[in-house]
């Protein structure tokens, strides 16, 4: 056997595990490990988790610093520990490092990043942390709402996906080592899509709407991870979900037919 040939066949030892009879990845410890282990490890992702990564301004090129460099910055200031950056900037940072790396694409209607700046500048940094440590929904329906355009040609937008991450990443950093730092589930298009058939592969029966209703929503994916006695964070299920379904779409429709 050739030596590439073992290292493929050894490969399969470290492959994600399915539900078996399905195409659907498997909700257990050791997938998410694989997950984290992956994501960490890649190139694209290295930035937006780096809290060291802050503004610069080098030549032509200009970055904005990284949502984890933005949420910990937020961290230091609500702690009252030193940082140059008012509250208003922060929150101007985090909003666009968070719309950048995710691509939610707030500013598809022009308007979308100032407002979303606005709305969260309306409140206080103490209401800002109380919402997200008490698991706060209102705060995600605030931002999820629909934007108000300018320009007649532009329609409103709902921001559900970009509300949600940025609650979730607020969390993450804020409340590190705390069962807080779990408080809100990510959604956007690939868990969108894929949740529902972990609903019919589970036999659920959620609420009407719950895949554009934020807090049904949650509770569906609460419930899949309680039906599945995987033990894992919402923070693993969002990660896990993501990565092997971001390319699997349209396979897995083909699977479920």
């Amino acid at each position: 056997m050739q030596q590439i040939d073992r290292e493929l066949n050894a490969a399969q030892n470290y492959m994600l595990k399915k539900i078996n009879g399905t195409g659907l990845v498997a909700l257990s410890f050791e997938n998410v490990a694989l997950v984290e282990a992956m994501i960490q490890n890649d190139s694209a992702y290295l930035k937006s988790s780096d809290e060291k990564e802050k503004p610069v301004v080098k030549k032509n090129m200009e970055y904005g610093g990284s949502t984890a460099w933005w949420m910990t910055q937020l961290k230091l200031f609500a702690e009252g520990k030193k940082t140059q950056n008012t509250y208003e900037n922060i929150i101007y940072g985090a909003v666009v490092a968070v719309d950048r790396e995710n691509s939610t694409h707030l500013n598809a209607d022009k308007v979308g990043r100032n407002e979303m700046v606005d709305r969260i500048k309306q409140i206080s940094m103490t209401d800002l942390i109380r919402y997200l440590k008490d698991r706060d929904f209102r705060v995600v329906e605030m931002l999820a709402a629909p934007t108000r355009p300018d320009d007649s040609k532009y329609k409103p937008r709902m921001n559900l996906s970009f509300a949600s991450k940025f609650c979730h990443y607020a969390c993450f950093y804020l409340f590190q080592g705390e069962n807080e730092q779990d408080n809100f589930s990510i959604y956007d298009y690939v868990l969108r899509k894929a949740v529902p058939f972990y609903v019919k592969h589970y036999g659920l029966n959620p609420e009407k709407g719950y895949l554009n209703d934020y807090k049904k929503y949650s509770d569906v994916i609460d419930d899949i991870r309680k039906i599945s006695e995987s033990g894992i964070s919402r923070n693993g299920f969002d990660h896990l979900l993501w990565y092997y379904f971001k390319g699997r779409l349209d396979k897995l429709k083909k699977l479920q037919s």
